[in-house]
């Protein structure tokens, strides 16, 4: 009984040690046809040597590092992407992917393997979309240059292109770097039968009036890491008080008397 007992401890701890070889893999979520990824795969190897670190897409391998060999780094040529090695370390490789096709979307796997008499092997998976087309500022629609601050301020915001399936950018809208509550948003774009496709913002202009007459709106598009935003100025016109109607009921009889009948306070009067 003492043995099994003993035997199943060494199992639990030779169990728990197994996941400490590698850390992660970091792979974008998204990116784009031409365009490059970066690819990052750590991992730690206090109490033994890194035998192999390997790099796969969809099953197929296309990095091998083997710190053994003479030959430390191999990379397979492939149609859908060029490899090349940022950084490497004890504790990470980190790599380059360019000039990628639509193609190049999956399952990207990292796999450590450590050295002899172990040979432990752990692996983690990430998964990455191409998209055909690069991301775009979005849209403004509806805007104008000034409000009267008794208005309801209406802008449309959309992606300049549409967007289908699981893959559609996230809307939102910022004033002054600061989250738009949600009572000030509404969906937008949607036609008869159609999702929506934009976000727009309702401000009440008496708020922007309260701000000084203009606030900074953004309209922010994300999909997965990447942003872009587009800007504009809510300007509303704010009524002026008038200063000398105070200064004449509260000046001096004579002080008052020259204001009402100052040249500029007089009628115009047309000629003969």
């Amino acid at each position: 009984m003492l043995w099994f007992l003993v035997a199943s401890i060494l199992l639990l701890q030779c169990a728990t040690a197994a996941g400490d070889i590698l850390r992660g893999v970091d792979v974008p979520l998204y990116a784009f046809a031409g365009g490059q990824a970066t690819l990052s795969c750590s991992f730690d190897l206090r109490s033994t040597r890194l035998y192999s670190l390997k790099w796969y897409h969809n099953g197929t391998e296309f990095y091998r590092y083997v710190p053994t060999q003479r030959q430390q780094i191999s990379i397979k040529p492939s149609p859908k992407f060029a490899v090349h090695e940022l950084f490497r370390s004890d504790q990470r490789v980190t790599l380059s992917l360019t000039k990628l096709s639509v193609s190049a979307s999956g399952q990207y796997r990292c796999e450590v393997i450590a050295e002899h008499p172990s040979f432990r092997t752990e692996a983690s998976t990430a998964t990455m979309t191409v998209l055909r087309e690069p991301l775009s500022p979005p849209v403004l629609v509806g805007g104008k240059e000034i409000y009267e601050a008794t208005e309801l301020i209406k802008i449309g915001c959309q992606p300049r292109r549409p967007f289908h399936g699981a893959h559609t950018p996230t809307l939102q809208w910022f004033l002054e770097g600061s989250k738009v509550e949600s009572e000030w948003v509404a969906p937008y774009g949607g036609h008869r039968g159609q999702a929506f496709t934009g976000l727009a913002l309702h401000v009440p202009g008496e708020q922007v009036a309260r701000a000084g007459g203009s606030l900074q709106a953004e309209c922010r598009l994300t999909l997965g890491p990447h942003e872009h935003s587009t800007f504009k100025t809510l300007r509303v016109r704010i009524r002026m008080i008038s200063y000398v109607e105070n200064y004449q009921s509260s000046a001096p009889y004579g002080d008052s008397d020259r204001i009402a009948t100052s040249p500029a306070n007089l009628p115009k009067v047309a000629p003969q």
